[in-house]
Parts: structure tokens; C-alpha cells; sequence
């Protein structure tokens, strides 16, 4: 047996999806702030390790 969806049960709205978006941006903005400079840090690690080992990669 089908019953047709109301008009509260169609789905989300873009209001909804905004917010949603608005939420986790702003958790990914204070979650890389916090970790900004530990990430920098790791991040020019990385790059340097990279370079130091650029010769030894066989064309």
C-alpha cells in the first residue's frame, strides 16, 4: 500500500542544505585553525623530505 508523501515529508530544502554546509564549513574552519600551525609544520616537512629525495626517482 503507497500513501503520497505531504508536503512536511518531500525532503530537505535548500535552507536546510545551507545551513548544513554552514555548519560543517564552520567546523573545518576552527578544526584547521586550531591545527594550523601544527599542520604548516607538517606540511613543509613533508615538502622537504619530498625534494631531498627528487634524484633519487628513475626517469
Amino acid at each position: 500500500m503507497t500513501r503520497r508523501a505531504s508536503k512536511r515529508e518531500r525532503g530537505y530544502t535548500l535552507l536546510e542544505y545551507c545551513a548544513g554546509a554552514a555548519i560543517i564549513a564552520s567546523i573545518l574552519w576552527t578544526a584547521l585553525n586550531s591545527l594550523g600551525g601544527d599542520l604548516s609544520s607538517l606540511l613543509g616537512a613533508v615538502g622537504g623530505w619530498a625534494n631531498a629525495r627528487q634524484g633519487e626517482i628513475i626517469p
